[in-house]
């Protein structure tokens, strides 16, 4: 696919691999590894379908922590366990350290009690991809990583 042609091999690997480790890395509520993707500054809003203004928002990898840990021990997440499923990931290059990407994603939640697993929310997360000394880390695409 042209789209994907002048991303290398092993730099389009470590971009999926750090999608991936996204989603374990909350879901796993091992949420220091998960701040730790994305670039320091990078502003990361959440939204609620059809809502103007996100629910929360932050800007540095600490206040990051704090919502993060605010959201994994909130109301929403005490019923099951949740688990982010991203596919069809499809990556841009914009430069050889920046490249743009669009994933998929459903948002499960698997009830503690047994019962059935139910949908939280699905969307597309679209990202910004940066280049840095430790790798690549995220920099979302402000009003993107969304549910829709």
């Amino acid at each position: 696919m042209a789209r994907n042609s002048t991303i290398s091999p092993e730099d389009r690997t470590e971009i999926l691999e750090l999608i991936s480790e996204y989603s374990y890395s909350f879901d796993e509520d091992r949420l220091s590894d998960y701040v730790a993707l994305f670039l320091e500054g990078a502003e990361l809003s959440y939204y609620i379908a059809g809502s103007a203004s996100p629910l929360v928002s932050s800007s540095t990898n600490d206040e990051r922590l704090t919502v993060m840990q605010g959201i994994r021990s909130g109301e929403l997440n005490r019923p099951g366990q949740p688990r982010h499923i991203q596919t069809n990931t499809v990556l841009q290059a914009v430069s050889p350290d920046q490249a743009t990407g669009r994933t998929m994603v459903i948002c499960t939640q698997q009830p503690y009690d047994g019962s059935p697993c139910r949908v939280l929310f699905s969307g597309i997360y679209e990202d910004i991809f940066q280049r840095t000394d430790q790798g690549w880390r995220l920099e979302p695409v402000p009003d993107f990583r969304t549910g829709r």
